[in-house]
């Protein structure tokens, strides 16, 4: 087990928010007991009294950087200000352990939430995943596979269901081996900008690419493999309902990943168990797609999924402070 902290390691290149700020909090909560990444918070909504609803976020940094406070993920977690408990999870990054650490990492998370839910005065009926990027992928993979014990480690964390109710994936990748099948290729694009190394088909044919250093294998050379750690092969009836946004312009992940993850989930579960949202011309980590309108069309869709779409403690959204910040900022 590496000594690695993510926190400590990317707290400066990635300001925190300030916890201040949440009307009652639970920090650090260990779900799993095999590295000292595999922690939780817990934020809570000043309004209601519970049980809440929660929205557990999976924050991105191409599985290499990253943590659970990072101002990156500051807009998935606005649903703490309109009645939602919002959980931002800690999991185990490339450099101290190889996939599927990450998606049994989230799994055991969930679980760990699912069985502790009355004691943290939450509703086990009523969770939502929502993650960006390669925290995306996690989301998308949690959605898809469940309770499936072969995509789980039961030896790690507490024994539960990790079942989620409904998902956000914003900007994501949902096929592993490779995009260009699709039939899009911005590879010449992308080399020339630098953009992304590892996170394209493309980067697959060196050995030091994301996906190599991720898996401990080259996915393009191993597709059933590959095939078993991307969401897309995972779907079936039980999806639950998803909600994917991508930017077009996307020159680190390409968003034909979203649009056939989308029309998978519509051939095999029917087209009402998926929105697709596409932000023309925006890019990876578009500022348009974490402003306030469209966080509010987030919110809409986790209100569809647990109140019915009639949320009591729907308001303005208000801010999420970043450590340093004014107040008023």
């Amino acid at each position: 087990m590496t000594g690695m902290n993510n926190r400590e390691t990317f707290l400066k290149t990635e300001p925190e928010m300030d916890i201040t700020q949440f009307a009652k909090t639970e920090l650090d909560l260990v779900y799993a007991d095999e590295s000292p990444n595999q922690i939780l918070d817990v934020f809570y909504p000043e309004d209601g009294e519970g049980p809440y609803p929660l929205v557990i976020v999976f924050h991105g940094g191409a599985f290499a950087a990253g943590h659970k406070r990072t101002h990156y993920i500051k807009s998935m977690c606005l649903p703490v200000t309109q009645g939602y408990a919002v959980a931002t999870v800690e999991y185990r990054l490339l450099q101290e352990a190889k996939w599927p650490a990450q998606l049994i990492d989230g799994k055991a998370a969930i679980r760990y939430l699912r069985a502790n839910a009355e004691k943290l005065n939450l509703d086990p009926d009523r969770f939502a995943v929502w993650g960006n990027s390669a925290g995306g992928t996690v989301t998308q993979l949690l959605a898809v596979t469940a309770d499936e014990e072969d995509m789980d480690d039961l030896n790690v964390g507490v024994k539960a269901s990790s079942k989620i109710d409904c998902a956000i994936a914003w900007y994501t990748i949902s096929e592993l081996c490779s995009a260009e099948q699709f039939g899009t290729d911005i590879y010449e694009v992308r080399k020339q900008t630098g953009a992304g190394k590892g996170m394209m088909p493309g980067d697959g044919e060196s050995n030091d690419s994301m996906f190599t250093m991720l898996l401990g294998y080259n996915p393009l050379y191993y597709p059933e493999r590959t095939s078993k750690v991307s969401p897309i092969s995972h779907v079936k009836e039980s999806c639950p309902p998803m909600l994917i946004q991508h930017g077009t312009n996307d020159l680190v992940i390409d968003y034909h990943q979203s649009v056939y993850m989308a029309e998978k989930v519509k051939a095999v579960c029917g087209e009402d168990r998926v929105e697709l949202d596409l932000f023309e011309n925006e890019p990876h980590g578009s500022q348009v797609i974490k402003a306030d309108q469209n966080i509010e069309k987030c919110i809409d869709f986790l209100d569809k999924h647990f109140y019915e779409g009639k949320n009591p403690y729907r308001k303005p959204l208000g801010k999420i402070r970043i450590v340093g910040e004014n107040e008023d900022k």
